[in-house]
């Protein structure tokens, strides 16, 4: 059934309105605002004669019939936007596989950089130069503490080959010094800005006395007897410890009392204490830690294959030695049940940096450099963040490499599917 013959066959019982006004009126006619933005040629419109009368059909009241002329609009001229290509993902990768970022030129320069200057080292180790600075009061009046820190000296020098330095601290009452604490804030100052770089390590020990002042803050003494003894408060001291660059290994004799001030913006400050309490005195002595820390850098150093020594492993170490030390000290007591630990302190800008280290050196590594090209190579890909490549955190990755490395070779970094 055709569309004129329902017409025909339901319009005289359809209670609808009649539909043929409806029957020449345009659906959906374009708005006007959009019918001027195509000019149309009347000479250029289609006209189609071909009859499509059907079978049966007559026209309708009120509408054409279907025989009649119909108008073809056609589509606007103009340029025809070619739909792009879609490149498959497989074929894209290899396409990018080799672009390389902006800033490849940089980054490639600064790694490499720092993995040669690693690796070149004949005693390749965490660090490629440590500093020690050995102080300790000029008027001391135990003699045993020169011998305590001569010897200390002489197993940095020989077992470790850390670069050292011997200085007494001068009291304020002695000739040519008017204050104790600008000296020490002096030779400090310019110890730490000696070689302040990440790839340093600097070592402050110190033998003497301590205690908290009536304002509560820790000071160096001279002597247990705070009438006489010439002090430094310790809290400027530290402070320029706490803004260095370089790895800062505080080594104290004396009792630490732990401040809740103290920030390390970059690298490790790490302190390893007699005890955090004055009672050590009494139960361990004078120069007990700094003999039983000499016997540990040397045991340590005469091992076969020595690795390298942890602040933190050193501290473990005093620990266990401790309850035997004191039980020598004083035999009628026994094995001791409760005494003054030592304190180990660790502060980092960088949560992801292991504690200080303190490496014998190795023997001469033959066959290392980019000329030497034998070995196995391996390589590793790595997908990288948006976001900017910290180079000073890769640099302490690479500061902690594994024995075995023989060379490093950085390319990229590529714009790319991972594969």
């Amino acid at each position: 059934m055709t569309w004129e013959d329902a017409m025909r066959k339901y319009r005289s019982s359809s209670p609808l309105q009649d539909l043929a006004p409806l029957a020449g009126r345009p659906i959906s006619p374009a708005p006007n605002h959009v019918r001027h933005r195509f000019t149309q040629d009347p000479q250029e419109m289609e006209i189609d004669s071909t009859p499509a009368t059907p079978n049966n059909a007559q026209g309708a009241p009120g509408r054409p019939p279907l025989s009649d002329a119909r108008i073809r609009t056609p589509l606007p001229s103009g340029p025809r936007l070619e739909k792009p290509i879609a490149t498959s993902p497989l074929a894209a990768a290899v396409t990018n596989h080799f672009t390389p970022l902006p800033t490849i030129d940089s980054i490639k320069a600064e790694l490499e950089n720092t993995a040669s200057r690693i690796l070149s080292s004949p005693h390749r180790s965490r660090y490629s130069q440590v500093y020690a600075l050995l102080i300790f009061w000029e008027d001391d009046d135990d003699p045993g503490v020169a011998a305590a820190v001569k010897d200390l000296g002489v197993v940095f020098d020989k077992f470790y080959r850390i670069t050292f330095e011997v200085l007494k601290i001068p009291s304020s009452a002695s000739d040519g010094c008017t204050n104790s604490w600008r000296w020490l804030s002096r030779i400090i100052n310019d110890f730490t800005d000696k070689s302040d770089t990440r790839e340093v390590l600097k070592i402050v020990y110190y033998n003497g006395y301590s205690y908290l002042d009536e304002h509560r803050e820790m000071v160096l003494a001279s002597s247990r007897d705070r009438s006489k003894a010439s002090t430094i408060r310790w809290s400027g001291i530290q402070q320029s410890l706490e803004e260095a660059r370089s790895d800062t290994l505080i080594i104290m004799d004396a009792a630490y009392f732990p401040s809740s001030k103290m920030v390390r913006q970059k690298g490790l400050l790490e302190l390893v204490a007699a005890s955090s309490s004055e009672e050590y005195f009494d139960v361990l002595g004078r120069n007990s830690f700094t003999r039983t820390l000499s016997d540990q850098l040397r045991t340590r150093a005469a091992q076969r294959f020595p690795n390298p020594l942890s602040a933190a492993e050193l501290h473990s170490k005093l620990l266990t030695v401790y309850p035997k030390i004191i039980q020598d000290k004083h035999p009628e007591k026994g094995i001791p049940i409760g005494f003054p630990p030592p304190l180990h302190i660790q502060i980092s800008g960088n949560s992801r940096l292991p504690s200080i280290t303190l490496s014998p050196p190795q023997p001469p590594r033959t066959g290392y450099g980019p000329d030497n090209h034998q070995g196995p190579q391996l390589t590793f890909s790595m997908r990288l963040t948006e976001e900017a490549l910290n180079l000073e955190s890769w640099a302490e990755w690479l500061r902690m490499m594994p024995e075995g490395i023989k060379d490093i070779k950085v390319e990229g970094p590529y714009a790319t599917t991972f594969r």
